[in-house]
């Protein structure tokens, strides 16, 4: 890990730099390929601002505090990056959890639906009919995975009840949840 520090109207004292970098080691328990952390410490007026860039592979978490004093700015900027770094490994291993997949036929909603059943209104267009993979979730899981792709409803084999379950954005922002019977 290489640590670069900078300082502008502040002079880095031995003391500072010993504190940061006992403070920077602390945070590779989360990322053992840290390459490397810029730290610019600088002083305007009553305020002493750290802010502390870590690049990890493919990666780069950052933070900006400020206080009335630098040891204080630099602890609240590790704070902050350590809850970045959880938050982020938290979701890199629940994104490359191995599910077992099930395949699905979509059948073609044609097939299904003539105008006869829907008011002989015939202008309506069928924009896609796909064959895809349905994934194994708990229902937390299929409400994050919606949440992060900003999608209106994920459908999904429930990995509690191995039943098709489709989770969907009610109009209150509320969730429902639809179970396969049977």
């Amino acid at each position: 890990m290489r640590l670069t520090t900078t300082a502008r109207h502040f002079e880095v004292t031995p003391d500072i730099v010993e504190y940061l970098e006992e403070k920077m080691l602390k945070l590779k328990r989360f990322f053992d390929n840290i390459l490397h952390v810029n730290v610019i410490m600088s002083v305007e007026k009553f305020r002493h601002i750290a802010e502390v860039s870590i690049h990890v592979n493919g990666h780069t978490f950052f933070a900006k505090e400020e206080s009335d004093d630098m040891k204080v700015s630099i602890d609240k900027a590790a704070e902050n990056l350590e809850r970045q770094m959880k938050k982020f490994k938290g979701k890199k291993v629940s994104n490359h959890r191995k599910t077992k997949k099930q395949e699905v036929y979509v059948m073609p909603v044609e097939r299904i639906i003539d105008s006869k059943s829907i008011g002989g209104d015939s202008s309506l267009e069928f924009i896609e009919n796909a064959e895809k993979n349905v994934p194994f979730y708990s229902v937390e899981e299929a409400i994050l995975d919606m949440e992060n792709a900003e999608k209106q409803f994920v459908l999904f084999n429930n990995r509690d009840s191995g039943k098709l379950n489709l989770v969907y954005r009610r109009d209150d922002g509320n969730y429902g949840l639809i179970e396969k019977f049977n």
